[in-house]
């Protein structure tokens, strides 16, 4: 989990192996593609809600709630086809106030996805026109309560805690680890090579998360993470963007970590 180039052979490799992986139907569903208001938008007036995703989903639940933490009334019935758009009226003027919309979905494949974003009520907002945000939403974490995340977060906790054990546990015995330019063919190897390197570097590591998204198909996961990874290693300053690409596949029962890609 050091310094780490991409290698034009690697960037081919994890097109190939995303492509095999992860569906393009499998990635969509799991992400809010666009709603109205916006996340972060403020608007003078409002009479219904618009949630747009990348592939159709069966919306499961949907609250709006103001600053206060009071919930506002919607007509709101939980969907019985999956559809990639849904509009959901009001039962009552907004008063002016921030307001936060919880949605909670599911995908074709049974999996469960809840996020939220937040826009403002304000009547003499621009005459009653409405503020876009600079940027649209992005969804930093998705896909976590899924067992296959679990997995990826308890290999990231043994390795800073030193647990060699855990480590092989989570590991497949034939998983292939991209690091530092070179790469390791199996759990014997990275035991024996770099993982003793890697756990004194992340004991004395902050880490911070900054995105991570697990997308499972079938018998098989793809986790995708940035972390801010900063602090003091053998006298030099640390203060970098981590980058990591897992992927997992579901053997006898348990979730296993089959393939890693580091780089920052």
């Amino acid at each position: 989990m050091r310094n780490i180039s991409f290698a034009n052979s690697s960037m081919i490799f994890f097109a190939a192996l995303l492509a095999l992986v992860m569906p393009t139907t499998g990635w969509a569903h799991t992400s809010l593609k666009s709603s109205a208001p916006a996340n972060g938008q403020t608007v003078a007036d409002l009479s219904q809600l618009s949630l747009e995703f990348g592939a159709p989903l069966r919306l499961m639940s949907v609250s709006l709630t103001d600053a206060a933490g009071k919930n506002i009334a919607l007509e709101f019935k939980r969907s019985v086809t999956a559809q990639p758009r849904f509009v959901i009226p009001l039962k009552a003027t907004l008063a002016a106030s921030t307001y936060k919309v919880t949605w909670m979905g599911m995908g074709d494949d049974g999996h469960k996805i809840e996020e939220d974003f937040s826009f403002v009520v304000d009547p003499n907002s621009a005459s009653g026109a409405t503020t876009q945000p600079d940027e649209p939403a992005v969804v930093q974490f998705s896909g976590l309560e899924h067992p296959a995340a679990k997995v990826v977060q308890d290999f990231h906790a043994a390795l800073k805690a030193g647990d060699t054990d855990a480590v092989a546990r989570l590991l497949a015995s034939d998983v292939v680890i991209f690091e530092g330019g070179g790469v390791e063919r199996s759990r014997a190897e990275y035991q024996s090579h770099h993982m003793a390197a890697d756990m004194a570097f992340l004991k004395e590591m902050s880490i911070e998360p900054l995105e991570h998204h697990v997308q499972v198909q079938g018998d098989s996961a793809l986790s995708l993470a940035r972390s801010k990874v900063s602090g003091q290693f053998k006298g030099k300053t640390i203060a970098h963007t981590g980058m990591e690409t897992i992927t997992l596949q579901h053997r006898n029962g348990s979730w296993r970590i089959t393939h890693i890609h580091w780089s920052n």
